[in-house]
This record gives structure tokens, C-alpha cells and sequence, in this order.
């Protein structure tokens, strides 16, 4: 961009440019400038466009090919990309269309197609809704669905695309008194004992997020700690930590923890929400080790499948080496969860 984004619509390009484009992770991109000099709300808009744009990229570029001889420039397709989403989905069509011919207008090698992105998102506006209902749950990419679909099978893989096309819920963990927050933010306690809130709402703004009484974190991604059933004074390695929730159950339960995370950037997020919530690990870069080459190298490990015996929790989710996988499709009449994969090891 030849400006630095200044509006939610303006800073979801960005982020799609960095995705698509530079291969580089949302969850990394989240921190960078282009993001946070928005207002809180506005952050948390250009979020949700962005992954709204990205779980539905497949529909976007349908509809929009009816209209474009041959693709334009990236930076191009991901302006008509987001606004094609947006007007698809029930946005104002002339507000969007509006806002991607300004956006479009300040990008240095694409300012000169600005008409064509006018033309085109006129011609969606017209008849993109009626062809947006029409077409399949987008499907994960070719070289991804294949072996999860020989895994898993074609119904089980369609269920998960469906999930993902409905986005992820909003979860949290309270420190303490699980049902009490519940009540006090209108959220739905789960099975698991994870808060589950309407999407939508600004989590800044929410009574206890100031306080540190809760942080967000998927259902899924709490039961590891959950099965650990760490107690005060014991010493616990997270792996692959980032943002930092299963840390803050197991400081929170008294452990002595080291979080371990491959990304820096993703770190800075585990050592913001430690001062939020006032508890205390320590924060390490580093890789993760696999549990089936754990194992194999050590003899006298072995894992705890008494563990994995929580309330909530499925039989099938059970895997034959003793762990836990989670999939998105699961809990389909709550909203879904995380895809995850836990289990607990154990010395003999």
C-alpha cells in the first residue's frame, strides 16, 4: 500500500495482501502497526473481514470470475475479494463499493484499475447474492483436503468445511467460578466448563477482561491443562504456547511453568496476557516434540489414558496411541471447537 491502512475495510486488504500473498500468519499479522493504530472495535472488524474473505475465497472468486476476463493483480483481486464477501453476506452495497474504489485508488501499481473494481462490484452487487446462494461450502485446497480426506473420509472432511465456514466461536476461561462469569457475561457454560459468548461482542470491553478474571481460549484449547491437573509447585513445559491460555490455567492452578513457542511475535501475546491476568511463567523461542517419536525413543513412557476421562468428552475423540484429537466438526449443536490434539505422557 502507498498509505498506511487507516480503516478497518483498508487494514483487512492488508491483511489478506501478507496471507495470500507472503504466505505469513494472521495471528502474526494481528500485531503489526498497519493493525493497531485502528481503535480496539476497528481491529476486531478487520479481523473478522479478513478471515470472513479467506473461509469464503472459494464463493468470492466464482462470483467475481462472471465478471473478469482473466484475474488482475493480487493486490486487486483481494480489494474485489473482500468487497464481493461483504456484499454477498448483506453488506451495503454502495458503502463497500465506495471504500474498495478509495482503497484501490492509493495502492501505487493498482490505482489505475480502480474503474475495473468499481465495474465489477457494481455488476456482484446486481446479481452476487442470488449466485453467492447457489454455490458449495468452500472446500479446503487439493493438496490439504486429499490426505484428509483419505484419513478421515469425504462426509467427516465436509462436516469440518462447514464448520470452518461458520467461523470459530468465542471462548474463554475463567480464573475462578466458571458458572458465576457465565451468568455475569450472558455466555453459555460448556460441558468442559469453557464460557461461550455470541460472537460480535468487543472482549476488551467486557466486565473482568481488565481485572484479568478470564481470557479467551477455544474449548479445545483448554482441555489440555485440564487433563495435566497440574498442581502448586510442579514443574510444566507448554509447547507450542502461544497465546498463552493453557499457561495461564496451569500458573493459575499454582504449576511452575515454562511456555515454549517456535514464534517470537505470537510470545509477545502470552507475555501481555501474563501481566493482564497477573500470573507468571517463563517465556522461552523454541521446536515441539512428537508423541509417536516420543515414545518410540523411550521406553519406559507411556500415556496416561485415564487422563483423557472428562466430563464432555467423547469416546471416539480418543486416539489408538492414547490421546486425544479434536476436530471442528465436533459439538456441532454448540458451535464447534478447535481442531486440537492433546495426551498425556507418563515415566514409568
Amino acid at each position: 500500500m502507498s498509505h498506511p491502512p487507516h480503516t478497518a475495510r483498508s487494514s483487512a486488504v492488508f491483511l489478506l495482501n501478507k496471507v495470500l500473498g507472503e504466505q505469513r500468519l494472521m495471528a502474526e499479522l494481528l500485531a503489526s502497526p498497519a493493525v493497531q493504530k485502528l481503535p480496539a472495535p476497528e481491529r476486531a472488524r478487520a479481523q473478522r473481514l479478513a478471515s470472513q474473505t479467506l473461509r469464503q475465497l472459494e464463493r468470492a472468486d466464482r462470483v467475481l470470475a462472471h465478471h473478469l476476463r482473466k484475474p488482475p493483480p493480487l493486490a486487486v483481486m483481494n480489494v474485489l475479494r473482500l468487497g464481493a464477501t461483504e456484499i454477498c453476506t448483506g453488506g451495503d452495497a454502495h458503502g463497500v463499493v465506495n471504500e474498495c474504489v478509495g482503497i484501490i485508488s492509493r495502492h501505487k501499481t493498482g490505482q489505475h484499475l480502480k474503474g475495473l473494481v468499481n465495474a465489477v462490484l457494481r455488476k456482484v452487487a446486481e446479481t452476487g447474492p442470488q449466485d453467492w446462494a447457489l454455490l458449495r461450502v468452500p472446500r479446503l485446497p487439493k493438496w490439504l483436503r486429499k490426505p484428509l480426506v483419505q484419513a478421515w473420509g469425504a462426509p467427516e472432511i465436509a462436516a469440518i468445511e462447514a464448520a470452518h465456514l461458520n467461523g470459530a466461536p468465542l471462548d474463554i476461561t475463567a480464573k475462578a467460578d466458571a458458572a458465576t462469569w457465565a451468568e455475569t457475561l450472558g455466555g453459555q457454560l460448556l460441558p468442559t466448563g469453557s464460557i461461550r459468548l455470541q460472537q460480535g461482542v468487543q472482549v476488551s470491553e467486557l466486565p473482568g477482561f481488565d481485572s484479568g478474571a478470564w481470557w479467551v481460549q477455544d474449548a479445545a484449547a483448554a482441555l489440555p491443562a485440564q487433563l495435566l491437573r497440574p498442581k502448586p509447585g510442579e514443574r510444566v513445559l507448554d509447547m507450542c504456547a502461544a497465546p498463552g491460555g493453557k499457561t495461564l490455567q496451569m500458573a493459575a492452578a499454582g504449576a511452575d511453568v515454562t511456555a515454549l513457542d517456535i514464534s517470537a511475535s505470537r510470545l509477545q501475546r502470552v507475555q501481555e496476557n501474563l501481566a493482564r491476568t497477573g500470573l507468571q511463567a517463563r517465556v522461552e523461542t523454541g521446536g515441539e516434540c512428537q508423541i509417536d517419536e516420543a515414545l518410540a525413543r523411550h521406553p519406559g513412557l507411556r500415556t496416561d489414558t485415564q487422563a483423557l476421562d472428562l466430563p464432555g468428552l467423547a469416546p471416539q475423540w480418543k486416539t489408538q496411541e492414547g490421546g486425544l484429537r479434536l476436530r471442528p466438526d465436533y459439538w456441532p449443536d454448540l458451535g464447534g471447537m478447535d481442531g486440537f490434539y492433546m495426551a498425556v505422557l507418563r515415566c514409568d
